[in-house]
C-alpha cells in the first residue's frame, strides 16, 4: 500500500474541487477512501467538494459514515478513478483480481476521464499472464463454466466452502489461461460465452501507472 503521503501528493494533485471520484472495488480501495477524506480534512478542504461514486456496498458504508457526498454513475461521468491491481504491462493494461464486480469495475474504468492504476513494482510486466478473473451469470454457471475450461483450468471462486457472490449477484470464475492467447483475443472470445458478463482485464483503460516498491514511480500514456 502506499504511504500516507504519497496518497495525499496524489489525491491534491490530481482530485479537483468539483471533482466525481471513484475507486475500483478492493481492500485496498476501502483504505484509500478513508485516507481521501482525511486529506481533505487536514488540508481544510470542504468534504462535499467532491462527489463520490462507490462500487460496493461496503465503500457505499464507508462515504456515508465520513459524510462524503455519493452520486451514481447514471447522474454523472467520473472525473477521477483510482485502481488496485495485480498486474500491468507496458501499453497500460492491466489485470484486477481483488473484485467484488467487475461490471462495476469495467463501467469506472470505461467513464474516467483519469485513471489511475496502482501496482507493486514487480507486477510491471512485460506480458499479463496467469489468472484472469471471470464475472459469470448465476443461471447456468456450471455450463459457462465449462466452456471457460476451453481457454485453461477454471474454477469458480469460493469462500469457506461456498460459491463467492458479487455486489451485482453474479459468480467470480478464475481461469489459468494459456500463454498462447493475446489479450485482445482471450477478451473478445471470452465474450462470446453466453453467461460470461465481464473480464478481469482492462485493455487500454489506465492513463497513469503508478508503481511502489518503497520508492515511486509514475508513468504517464501521454509522456
Amino acid at each position: 500500500m502506499l504511504s500516507e503521503a504519497i496518497i495525499e501528493k496524489f489525491i491534491l494533485k490530481y482530485i479537483k474541487d468539483g471533482d466525481v471520484v471513484s475507486i475500483g472495488t478492493s481492500k485496498a480501495g476501502e483504505v484509500f477512501l478513508k485516507k481521501l477524506a482525511l486529506v481533505l480534512e487536514l488540508d481544510h478542504l470542504p468534504i462535499n467538494s467532491i462527489q463520490f461514486v462507490p462500487t460496493s456496498n461496503r465503500l457505499a458504508v464507508i462515504a456515508r459514515q465520513l459524510e462524503i457526498p455519493i452520486t451514481t454513475i447514471n447522474e454523472h461521468e467520473i472525473d477521477f478513478a483510482v485502481e488496485f491491481v495485480d498486474q500491468v504491462d507496458r501499453d497500460f493494461n492491466f489485470v484486477k483480481r481483488d473484485s467484488s464486480s467487475l461490471v462495476r469495475d469495467k463501467m469506472i474504468a470505461q467513464s474516467a476521464e483519469n485513471l489511475l492504476v496502482v501496482a507493486e513494482e514487480k507486477n510491471f510486466v512485460k506480458k499479463i499472464r496467469g489468472r484472469i478473473p471471470f464475472e459469470i451469470a448465476f443461471f447456468g454457471w456450471k455450463r459457462t463454466v465449462n466452456q471457460l475450461e476451453s481457454f485453461g483450468h477454471a474454477r469458480i471462486r469460493e469462500d469457506k466452502g461456498r460459491k463467492l457472490k458479487t455486489e451485482t449477484g453474479h459468480y467470480i470464475v478464475d481461469v489459468d489461461c494459456d500463454k498462447v492467447f493475446s489479450l485482445e483475443d482471450l477478451e473478445y472470445r471470452a465474450k462470446e460465452v453466453p453467461g460470461v458478463l465481464e473480464t478481469g482485464l482492462f485493455l487500454g483503460y489506465a492513463d497513469r501507472i503508478v508503481l511502489h516498491n518503497g520508492r515511486v514511480r509514475v508513468l504517464s500514456r501521454n509522456a
